[in-house]
């Protein structure tokens, strides 16, 4: 899959004068190399320290940029050879080298972190090899930190970077097989979580409780799944149970007869994510719930008809916005109906269902259809499904109802 993703790009940045695409985003250094940076990938302080190289020019050979910690993992990972360690606080060598006295074995000076003048000699001089110590160099300008910028333009003062953002997230809305098995896992552990939390939902749980109830049904489905259907590495979720100002997050209220409990939640298999919701009410539904939901179920419904190739994705807007007016809710106003889904932590990812997308849906994209809604008063609703836009229609990743269940 890597090599693949790496001609398309090439092709992209040829067909755009790019000489190289540096990636910094922790999606996009996987995206393109096959490595997960670990410690890009857990926190945002660490973003702008790993780096892939990726020339434009086939002929010329990719290269990382990471931590001395993780470099052999690394290499092991991307099978590239051209793996460029900087200094971490870590110590990582093997004992011998720790206790010997060989030149090998000497104490190194080891950085509080790190040092961005190490980090941006290696990104140089992979540039600088390959010719492109001139050239216009693609980066993830939106997620880009200005220090950051600064270093690349001090560090390389005969390049150009321009903002590649856009592309990457075109080129991976349209997924391969081995990113929508992922996806279609993450879906199936999600309503597991669901199905969990829901059948154990009891008088005064709060919103945390049954939180906790939908990650050990996420858990167990995977324990049981097997490593084979892809790593589980968490879950995550906005559920809420009640009413109140905090409804779309959940209050802290302990559930009684007439509460929503609304799922908006995900897990992830193998870096990718899934975004999946229901609602659900506790006890007796009042008739306003329900007339809010048969609103939401119709606009859902009315989106769902048109996820097939070649729909232009603003008119999957327009019929579930009709749809919420056509059943008393001309005023509903949401940005967008759904989006795509894959690497990114922050679920959400471009395209989006709104009113100003022209792109046609393809085969291979995988988008989070959803109608949410909510309500200091009522409580918080959501239907969401994870749909597979195939060659002749589409594949829906999610099997539960519908309808406002009563628990």
């Amino acid at each position: 899959m890597f090599e693949e993703v790496r001609r398309r790009l090439q092709g992209e940045m040829q067909q755009r004068n790019i000489g190289a695409y540096l990636a910094s985003t922790p999606a996009n250094i996987y995206y393109t190399t096959g490595f997960f940076a670990p410690l890009v990938n857990l926190s945002w302080r660490l973003m702008g320290t790993d780096f892939a190289v990726i020339p434009a020019d086939p002929a010329l050979p990719p290269a990382l940029v990471t931590s001395d910690f993780v470099a052999g993992p690394a290499r092991a990972a991307s099978g590239l050879d051209d793996v460029r360690p900087y200094r971490m606080w870590v110590e990582n060598r093997e004992v011998e080298l720790l206790s010997g006295d060989s030149p090998e074995s000497a104490a190194i000076y080891r950085p509080p972190q790190f040092h961005q003048s190490e980090i941006h000699r290696q990104i140089s001089a992979a540039l600088q090899e390959r010719g492109l110590a001139q050239a216009t160099i693609g980066v993830d300008g939106r997620y880009l930190y200005r220090d950051t910028l600064q270093w690349l333009e001090r560090s390389n003062p005969g390049c150009r970077f321009a903002d590649l953002t856009g592309l990457l997230y075109q080129l991976r809305s349209v997924k391969y097989p081995q990113e929508i098995a992922r996806l279609r896992q993450a879906a199936r552990l999600c309503e597991a979580g669901i199905l969990r939390a829901t059948a154990e939902a009891r008088a005064g749980q709060t919103a945390t409780e049954v939180n906790y109830g939908y990650y050990g049904g996420a858990l167990d489905r995977a324990v049981a799944a097997g490593p084979g259907a892809g790593e589980f590495q968490g879950a995550f979720g906005f559920i809420s149970a009640g009413t109140g100002a905090r409804a779309a997050f959940g209050g802290t209220g302990g559930l009684a007869s007439g509460d929503l409990i609304k799922f908006d939640c995900g897990t992830t298999v193998g870096g990718y994510y899934s975004d999946c919701g229901r609602t659900f009410a506790f006890g007796r539904a009042t008739d306003e719930q329900r007339r809010v939901h048969q609103a939401l179920e119709a606009a859902h419904a009315a989106a769902r008809e048109l996820l097939r190739p070649g729909v232009v994705i603003a008119d999957i807007f327009h019929a579930a916005q009709a749809e919420m007016a056509a059943h008393g809710f001309p005023h509903y106003s949401r940005g967008h109906y759904g989006h795509s889904i894959g690497l990114d932590n922050f679920v959400e990812e471009p395209p989006f269902i709104s009113p100003a997308e022209q792109r046609p849906l393809e085969p291979g994209m995988v988008l989070c259809l959803e109608t949410p809604y909510y309500s200091g008063n009522l409580g918080s609703f959501q239907i969401e499904d994870m749909v597979l836009i195939t060659e002749t229609g589409s594949e829906n990743f999610n099997t539960l109802p519908y309808e406002l269940v009563e628990l």
